[in-house]
């Protein structure tokens, strides 16, 4: 993963450059190198190493790390990259890289304009439909790969919930072919407008939590699972008003590193994230008894909810409260099919460069808080029996977690 130690922007273009240096006299050739290249047409990292430098586009370096390490793609492979508009050129330069290795790639792309007037506009029968012909490159499809989410703060509920009904056949093609996936987060104005954190700030946050020793996060990651992966029961609780607690007997713990090794494809683990620091695991569906307090709001597709709270009994949500956005986590719940009101996932966060910024897939990294998602859990990539059009990690700070009643963190504090 490239290092990444300074960060300059250049307003009127809206461009930026990172770059890291060795030392003082690196830093001011540096300094007054960029006074003299801002009218690069492209975002570019630069390196300096024994006084030389070492220059490439930040998409061929980010697109080289997702078909090489992250996701292992190889020759003769067909690859589906579903992207926003505003990546498209990081979409085309991890196209390029697959050319190359001989795997070939398929591109499908949006903008946060279309994607409105697509699900406002059309009626709810239609949005809940499958696309055949896409379905049918999903049949055909060896990796997939997901380059940011539209902003549909403006899109009712039900209407988002309609189009991720739509998505679920195709979900669940990648779970029965154990297809390899990677969902990425990409920093776009209307994902950092409907986080109400501003987009430099927002993009900032992203590539800074990518710019991880992802070796270290490993071995944390590995010494976690080495002290669960035998447990029986988990207990939960916080100040907030967490006492929850629930079973994982027989149930594998996984550890998402930022790459599908080939040991991760033996154990069925083929799908992670980037920003990538988590260990998760799915426990028994019917084992939740409880009630759970998420501090952290959490945002869907736009829509935020503050202060949720949750009970359940047998694994199943029995009653819920929000400080903020109530009917939206009802509507929510309305507009999903399946076992979208039970007990999915249990997980820590380990990346310790996340911060919050209202977008769950870097929110729920943030290290010493933990995550429990409601809906899906099936296929190789979790291990459980849940089946639902949706996922929804939901996530505290500071609580206190004992396995097999030894506490491994408290107060959001690891002790592993």
């Amino acid at each position: 993963m490239i290092r990444i130690l300074r960060k300059v922007k250049e307003e009127k273009e809206n461009k930026i450059i990172f770059f890291s240096c060795a030392d003082q006299i690196g830093k001011k050739i540096i300094d007054t190198y960029i006074t003299n290249t801002f009218k690069k047409q492209s975002p570019t990292f630069l390196h300096f190493i024994g006084g030389q430098f070492m220059e490439a586009s930040f998409n061929e370096k980010f697109a080289k790390q997702i078909v090489a390490e992250s996701m292992r793609i190889s020759k003769g492979e067909s690859v589906y990259i579903w992207t926003v508009r505003e990546a498209l050129d990081l979409a085309e330069a991890i196209a390029l890289e697959c050319d190359i290795i001989g795997a070939k790639s398929l591109i499908d792309t949006f903008s946060d304009d279309y994607m409105k007037k697509s699900l406002t506009k059309t009626q709810e029968k239609y949005v809940e439909t499958t696309s055949k012909h896409v379905l049918s490159a999903f049949e055909s499809t060896d990796a997939y790969i997901r380059l940011g989410l539209p902003a549909l703060s403006k899109v009712p509920i039900s209407k988002v919930g309609a189009w991720r009904r739509s998505r679920k056949p195709l979900n669940d093609v990648i779970d029965e072919k154990g297809i390899r996936w990677v969902g990425i987060t990409y920093p776009t104005p209307g994902r950092a407008r409907d986080s109400g954190i501003p987009l430099n700030e927002f993009r900032d946050i992203i590539l800074s939590s990518l710019d991880i020793d992802y070796k270290k996060l490993g071995e944390k990651g590995k010494a976690i699972v080495s002290r669960v992966s035998e447990a029986v029961k988990v207990k939960v609780t916080s100040d907030k008003g967490t006492n929850m607690q629930f079973q994982v007997k027989g149930r594998k713990w996984i550890i998402d590193d930022g790459i599908i090794s080939q040991e991760d494809i033996k154990l069925g683990d083929v799908g992670l994230n980037l920003p990538c620091g988590e260990v998760f695991v799915c426990p028994i569906e019917e084992s939740a008894e409880g009630a759970v307090f998420f501090d952290v709001p959490t945002n869907y597709y736009g829509h935020k909810i503050t202060g949720l709270r949750l009970e359940f009994k047998r694994g199943k949500i029995v009653s819920y409260d929000a400080e903020e956005g109530k009917k939206q986590f009802a509507e929510a719940l309305a507009a999903a099919i399946g076992d979208k009101d039970k007990i999915a996932e249990f997980a820590i966060g380990l990346n310790p460069k996340a911060q919050f910024i209202n977008d769950i897939l870097v929110d729920e990294k943030v290290f010493g808080t933990i995550h429990i998602a409601i809906g899906d859990n099936k296929g190789p990539a979790y291990g459980g029996k849940n089946s639902s059009s949706i996922h929804w990690d939901l996530i505290m700070t500071q609580p206190t977690v004992e396995i097999d009643g030894k506490t491994i963190m408290e107060y959001g504090k690891l002790k592993v």
